[in-house]
């Protein structure tokens, strides 16, 4: 057989989780069991000592009690790791707490500074303005979507920067390169939520970045069935910080929800080339419709970051998420839009094999206030449509109707 590394990436996200089990007389599995126990047992107390740094004498992964690790879980951070070309990653029982954790490991304190951009998921806002700033920590929200990001880098001077490679919901882009260039000047650490984008559309340790989260809820998983968040880290100091973290505040994946994870990720390539072409059809139904007032997807020339998306991410694809603004843009008209549809799901998530859509001032930014949703230029007619695997005449016509 070819190395390994010699594999393209949707060859290795296909044989995820592929059982490290040696043959056995009764036949290998070729997917990895579920490991449900809490707690593992070894054939000494000196043995048992030893686990507990992690490592068996022989380099192979030590698992002593859940909360520090287990097989399944190992085995998707094995998978998320390669994926992403890191050092090493660690899963959480969500996004929100890999976030957290990541925020922990790149070194805040009272005093520190954290540079966000101010397009970020509302929640996210939320936990820095809440369990962050209250701790001493200052928070700069600054629009770093901007094409002279590294300028405003220079003048915050920020010990940590936190970006989405996507937003949300108006889908903008950050240059990853420029950012961390700027970054590494001042010493500053770098996390980027990489949920939108996954790790086939860009790898961003590949563009300089410390530190890659993701909440596995939504494209790893990508079935709407399991949730969960990764942190994965480009080197083994940061890892290091994140794993304990993990152990420390317990917000561990269970094995049940790992095993869907790892399930997810074989089908990760074929799912969001397919989310990625109905969404780029869908923008473009959109654009042309009298009942749209404008389409935000970066698939669209005219999108501001069109070029940008051509630099970052996988040729000819922009991701599965769009938002559009309806022509009447009240609220009123945005609920009976989705109170109309047939086959879209109005639903507060996305990435799901079904089409999904929203209305942000209701769910992602609910705790944002009327001048903030403008300010980021979230309009009260604002919905975001997650594309889905159906058939793309089939979602056309429902929204064609709902439109209507």
């Amino acid at each position: 057989m070819t190395n390994k590394k010699d594999w393209d990436l949707e060859t290795l996200l296909i044989h995820s989780g592929r059982t490290t089990l040696s043959a056995l007389p009764t036949g290998t599995p070729t997917v990895q069991p579920i490991h449900a126990s809490t707690t593992y047992l070894y054939d000494s107390v000196e043995a048992l000592d030893k686990a507990f740094e992690g490592t068996t004498p022989e380099g192979e992964p030590a698992f002593v009690y859940a909360r520090h690790g287990n097989p399944s879980t190992n085995t998707f951070e094995e998978a998320m790791t390669t994926a992403e070309g890191g050092a090493g990653a660690v899963s959480f029982g969500s996004g929100m707490a890999a976030i957290h954790a990541a925020i922990l490991a790149a070194g805040v304190a009272p005093g520190a500074k954290i540079l966000a951009s101010k397009d970020l998921y509302g929640a996210t806002i939320g936990l820095f303005q809440k369990v962050f700033a209250p701790q001493g920590v200052t928070i700069v929200l600054k629009d770093l979507c901007t094409p002279d990001v590294a300028e405003v880098i220079e003048e915050e001077e920020p010990d940590i920067i936190f970006v989405e490679t996507i937003s949300n919901p108006l889908v903008k882009l950050v240059d990853l390169d420029a950012i961390s260039t700027a970054s590494r000047a001042i010493g500053a650490v770098t996390i980027v939520d990489s949920t939108f984008t996954t790790p086939y559309l860009v790898r961003p340790i590949e563009h300089g970045f410390d530190l890659v989260v993701h909440s596995t809820t939504k494209y790893i998983g990508g079935h709407g069935d399991s949730t969960g968040g990764i942190v994965v880290s480009a080197t083994n100091a940061l890892l290091s910080q994140v794993r304990n973290y993990a152990i420390i505040l317990g917000a561990i994946l269970s094995p049940f929800e790992t095993h869907l994870m790892t399930r997810g990720l074989r089908t990760l390539a074929l799912r969001m080339e397919r989310q990625s072409q109905n969404a780029a059809r869908i923008a473009e139904f959109l654009q042309q419709h009298p009942a749209v007032a404008h389409v935000y997807y970066p698939g669209l020339s005219e999108h501001p970051h069109h070029e940008l998306a051509n630099r970052l991410l996988r040729p000819g694809l922009y991701g599965g998420l769009l938002s559009f603004d309806l022509k009447e843009q009240t609220r009123e008209a945005a609920f009976r839009f989705m109170d109309s549809l047939q086959l879209c799901l109005p639903a507060t998530t996305l990435g799901d094999v079904f089409t999904l859509v929203t209305y942000p001032p209701i769910s992602s930014h609910r705790t944002q206030t009327k001048r903030e949703l403008q300010e980021l230029g979230i309009s009260e007619g604002c919905i975001r449509l997650s594309a889905g695997i159906e058939h793309c005449d089939d979602i056309l016509q429902d929204l064609e109707q709902a439109l209507g």
